[in-house]
């Protein structure tokens, strides 16, 4: 293992591993979604998401359950949204929240801004 960190092969200097292992689960996620209109209507789809359930700051996203996202889907319907459209938004939500899960996303620094 040492033998490939010392390689001359190596790229990213130990300040930039460093830093690239401090970014936040949330932002990696995001950074992850390669179609420009997938991640223009999921960055849309969370911020209706955190309107709706009035998140102030992204430490409040870890208090969200099951009855909130359940309450929003109800909004969406009641907006007279059309299904492919709420499916959307809820995987939005739901990938979040897998990737999170899956990436220890309750540690500081983690949460979605």
């Amino acid at each position: 293992m040492s033998d490939l960190i010392l390689s001359s092969e190596r790229r990213l200097t130990a300040a930039e591993f460093q830093q690239l292992a401090s970014v936040p689960t949330a932002v990696e996620w995001f950074a992850n979604i390669d179609n420009p209109r997938t991640r223009r209507a999921y960055k849309n789809d969370l911020q209706d998401f955190c309107s709706f359930v009035g998140l102030a700051s992204a430490e409040e996203f870890r208090a969200v359950t099951r009855s909130h996202v359940l309450a929003w889907r109800a909004q969406l319907e009641l907006r007279g949204l059309a299904g492919a459209t709420i499916r959307r938004k809820l995987a939005a939500l739901a990938s979040l929240f897998d990737h999170l899960l899956e990436n220890n996303g309750n540690r500081p620094g983690n949460t979605p801004s």
